[in-house]
């Protein structure tokens, strides 16, 4: 019954994947994909996903926006003034003079606001460059879990693929044709999973990768000893996150600044030159004049003596910030501990697949038994360093440790 089941899955599973050309080319020796390893991978992540892309142009706002904030406000303003015309001249005859006035005034905005918007400018460009970091470091987490489930689906291809040729070189019996199709539909099964892992990592590309990305390399990462303290350290000065909230919390520590000198006060100087043509007036004749008048006007912010609520508000989103990584850094700390405990976890499990893989390369392979005992663990070691190499990445990631696994 068993032997019978295991024939009817293999005849279901060839005739299923029989239509799907890139599947069967995959099968035939993976043509339709393109080799790349994880470094080249990660680079082309870096240079054209669309996430990554925003936060490198929100990069470049910030830093012409803290152009823009650096500059001083001058603010000056012209003015023309013709006359006076009067509706009802105070005798006869009498001869309006029409002067010409010209005027010049110049807002100059109070001290410390120039100095205090540059200092907020330089404030938002490392924070928005610790989000550009945190970001792409995000991405590349995801891009690099993603080729490791591809690379661990080729492996287990080329398992499948190797216990295959094996058992074809075996003298032919009932066995060794079960075993042939049993082998033959998971083959078939590792090429699909392939070719669905592969698509999914085309999603962080950009659309700069023609063909499907063929993972290199192997999974065998030697396992890490870590002290948690010395993580918890490391994790609390470099993980992103926490720059991340630092950052903004500068941030808001400029933007009380900025907030508290805009109450300082503006002044706006003014100059004015009037001129007078010749003109009769009461049987006397005005020679041309010309005059010059000068003064300052200071617009006094009473409203800022009446209330406080910009100041409120600035000063309760630093607060609010300052609680945020309060919290932060606990979790994080929660979070290394966890990484460790799932990679001492994973660790184990290694160590007993290798184990059993080694037993089993040492016991002969010269029937269907042995090849098929031996890819049982082969399979079981592939999934073992998969789980642990995923754990160390985590290990990593929680601690502030953005490189890539070498595999």
């Amino acid at each position: 019954m068993c032997k019978l089941l295991i024939r009817l899955i293999a005849a279901v599973g060839t005739s299923l994947f029989a239509s799907l050309t890139l599947a069967q080319s995959s099968v035939a020796g993976l043509s339709e994909y393109a080799p790349i390893s994880l470094t080249q991978y990660l680079q082309v992540v870096r240079e054209n996903n669309a996430i990554i892309g925003n936060k490198r142009l929100s990069k470049e706002t910030a830093a012409a926006i803290k152009n823009s904030l650096s500059n001083y406000q001058f603010k000056p303003s012209v003015s023309y003034t013709k006359g006076t015309f009067y509706q009802q001249v105070p005798y006869t005859p009498y001869t309006d003079p029409t002067s010409n006035t010209y005027g010049l005034n110049v807002f100059l905005e109070g001290w410390g606001k120039r100095s205090a918007r540059s200092e907020f400018g330089d404030a938002e460009i490392l924070r928005s460059d610790a989000d550009y970091q945190a970001t792409e470091a995000d991405v590349q987490t995801v891009a690099t879990l993603g080729y490791v489930d591809a690379l661990r689906n080729r492996l287990l291809f080329n398992s499948y693929a190797s216990a295959a040729k094996k058992i074809s070189a075996l003298p032919p019996s009932a066995k060794t044709k079960d075993s042939a199709q049993f082998l033959t539909y998971y083959e078939n099964t590792s090429a699909k999973d392939l070719q669905f892992t592969s698509l999914g990592l085309l999603n962080f590309s950009g659309g700069a990768l023609n063909k499907l990305p063929l993972p290199m390399g192997k999974l065998d990462v030697a396992p890490e000893e870590f002290n948690p303290d010395q993580l918890i350290t490391q994790a609390l000065n470099n993980r992103a996150d926490v720059l991340v909230m630092q950052s903004a919390l500068n941030s808001a520590e400029k933007n009380i600044g900025v907030t508290k000198a805009n109450r300082n006060w503006d002044v706006q100087p003014y100059v004015s030159y009037t001129t007078t043509p010749q003109y009769e007036s009461g049987g006397y004749t005005n020679a041309p004049q010309n005059g010059f008048s000068a003064g300052i006007t200071i617009p006094i912010p009473v409203n800022n003596y009446l209330q406080n609520a910009d100041i409120v508000q600035t000063a309760n989103q630093k607060l609010g910030l300052e609680m945020q990584l309060r919290d932060l850094k606990e979790k994080v700390r929660v979070q290394v501990m966890q990484a460790l405990l799932q990679y001492d976890s994973a660790k184990s499990i290694l160590a007993q697949a290798n184990d059993a893989f080694s037993g089993a390369s040492k016991s002969s392979t010269s029937d269907v038994a042995g090849v098929m005992n031996l890819r049982d663990k082969e399979s079981a070691l592939i999934d073992a360093q998969t789980n642990h190499v995923k754990a160390l990445i985590n290990v990593w990631r929680q601690s502030g440790n953005y490189t890539a696994p070498k595999i």
